[in-house]
């Protein structure tokens, strides 16, 4: 299993979710020992390849009592698991098709759990399941008689469409069964067969995809020594005829089964159209809703700011009436008294005012002593005399502002 691990790891590298393919593919293996994952190329019916990772190998199917081996080939799209597998019956040399109500002349499987799948209800392990009990009522295969003519080739115009390509080399044509003597197959069971099966809307919008098989090994009845031969075709079975030449039965179901293929693909085709002209218009939705929203935003931020500006108009508004009330008033008044405008109206910040001059007047006056002094002008008893009575009175004056300052609740001066 760890083999297989990394061996899918670097085959599914080109799928979308190869997480979910992964674990779904190792949670079957580890019930279905005789698959085994490879990964090869799929030609569609349009001449279209694709590298596909399939699971080949064999399923147990009850029948009668015995256990059977039935080749079966799972093919995975890239956007596994929310697409359904195909799934194809995979006769060895020694085995034939048996069309019926789940299988056509192709050993294409049609089955309502297909039809229906989804994810995460629906996944490999249960597809297995459902295979072996389906094919445990109705075998897809029958044994080949080793007795009898050989199987006419198929006409020029009228030979099918097999999911196989020629790279491979052609698929073994069956041999007709003896006309007496071998053990008839059981008559399909009388339940109703299902409806048929639309094309889904999600899947690729190409044909079904043909098989190589390169690197394929058909199982034996040796490989499995347990399990008992498969049953054979009854001698009177209606879809065979004797001689060289078709059946009408077998003309009928051929054309069905081209018919059918054709519709199919065709309608494939519309709903894939359909799909992927749905799938831009949500686009252009979604680019629609996401410049919706930007043009909200953008709108709702213009009007804050137009709010926000018509606030800021207003109130300058109200500081220009302020401001042409007061040029008025001032303008109608000629002589303005300087000192009743500086001077302050209280009696002390009045003081404060006074003291605060009356210092930084001294300061000057020290701080021009001193110039007198370098100068020569004055001698140094002279600079000493008025420096020491200059500074007494800035002492006095500082103290005053200090006092004052506390009293009008002022913070006090620094330096």
């Amino acid at each position: 299993m760890a083999a297989y691990e990394a061996y899918l790891r670097t085959a599914l590298a080109k799928y979308e979710y190869a997480d979910i393919t992964k674990r779904d593919i190792l949670n079957a293996l580890r019930s279905y020992t005789d698959l085994r994952p490879m990964k090869d190329t799929f030609i569609f019916n349009d001449g279209k390849r694709q590298e596909l990772l399939c699971l080949t190998g064999t399923i147990p199917v009850s029948f009668k009592g015995s256990t059977y081996n039935i080749p079966i080939c799972l093919w995975l799209m890239t956007t596994h698991p929310y697409n359904p597998p195909m799934v194809y019956v995979r006769p060895t040399a020694t085995m034939q098709i048996k069309p019926g109500k789940h299988v056509d002349t192709n050993g294409k499987i049609y089955l309502p759990y297909l039809h229906e799948w989804k994810h995460p209800q629906s996944d490999l392990y249960g597809l297995i399941q459902i295979l072996s009990i389906v094919f445990g009522e109705e075998p897809p295969v029958f044994a080949k008689s080793s007795a009898g003519p050989p199987r006419p080739a198929y006409p020029p115009q009228s030979r099918p469409n097999l999911p196989y390509p020629n790279s491979g080399g052609a698929m073994p044509m069956p041999t007709l069964p003896a006309s007496s003597g071998n053990t008839g197959y059981p008559a399909n069971p009388s339940y109703p067969g299902y409806p048929g099966y639309p094309a889904q809307a999600t899947q690729p919008s190409s044909a079904y995809p043909g098989y190589s098989s390169a690197g394929y090994a058909q199982p034996t009845a040796t490989q499995a020594p347990s399990y008992g031969g498969y049953p054979s075709q009854p001698a009177n079975s209606t879809t065979v005829a004797s001689g060289n030449s078709l059946s009408d039965e077998q003309i009928k179901a051929s054309l069905l089964t081209a018919v059918e293929d054709k519709m199919r693909r065709r309608l494939k085709e519309i709903f894939a159209q359909a799909q992927a002209e749905l799938d831009v218009l949500k686009k252009t939705e979604e680019d629609l809703q996401k410049g919706k929203q930007t043009l909200d935003s953008m709108l709702q931020k213009l009007e804050t700011e137009q709010n926000e500006v018509e606030r800021n108009i207003t109130l300058l508004q109200e500081k220009d009436e302020e401001l042409r009330s007061s040029l008025e008033k001032v303008e109608g008044k000629e002589d303005i008294p300087i000192d009743d405008i500086v001077l302050p109206a209280a009696p002390l910040y009045r003081q404060l005012l006074t003291a605060f001059a009356e210092e930084q007047a001294t300061a000057d006056a020290i701080y021009y002593l001193g110039e007198a002094l370098r100068r020569g002008v004055i001698d140094l008893d002279v600079f000493l005399k008025q420096v020491r009575g200059l500074s007494r009175k800035q002492f006095l004056l500082r103290a005053l502002v200090h006092k004052c300052r506390q009293k009008a609740g002022l913070p006090d001066l620094t330096g």
